[in-house]
């Protein structure tokens, strides 16, 4: 479920591709139950789909969480986008996710916030995911 989202006014040749209710479905039908923030922000590039990171507890927030940043994407492309997004990137985002999930907690990946992006430029997808090994 997701804890919390905030959003930013965009231009109007401008839109989201990534729906909160389509992220907390596939967050519940998932069993993830990990605190999540979704973020909605103007890309200056457009084609910033998804961009996630999952974070440590710390002094001052004692839990841990993903943080998840959606970009936009021209109205033009938004169609396609939106099709990009639920059929290749949220399936492999949550194979990262429930990768990240199970790994334990003194693993070497966690030496950072392990990463998960995903940009669409000019019809070319492209997602970079921090794995110690493919996740599939």
């Amino acid at each position: 479920m997701i804890n919390s989202i905030s959003k930013d006014k965009i231009p109007k040749n401008c839109g989201y591709v990534l729906s909160s209710d389509q992220l907390n479905t596939l967050l519940a039908e998932n069993n993830i139950t990990i605190h999540t923030d979704l973020i909605y922000y103007y890309s200056k590039v457009p084609g910033q789909l998804l961009y996630a990171y999952y974070s440590f507890p710390n002094d001052h927030i004692p839990y841990y969480r993903i943080y998840i940043q959606s970009g936009t994407v021209l109205r033009r492309e938004i169609k396609n986008a939106k099709k990009v997004v639920s059929d290749i990137v949220l399936p492999e985002f949550m194979a990262w996710l429930n990768y990240i999930l199970k790994l334990p907690e003194n693993s070497t990946l966690f030496n950072k916030p392990p990463t998960f992006t995903a940009t669409l430029k000019n019809g070319n997808l492209d997602i970079t995911k921090d794995t110690l090994e493919d996740c599939h």
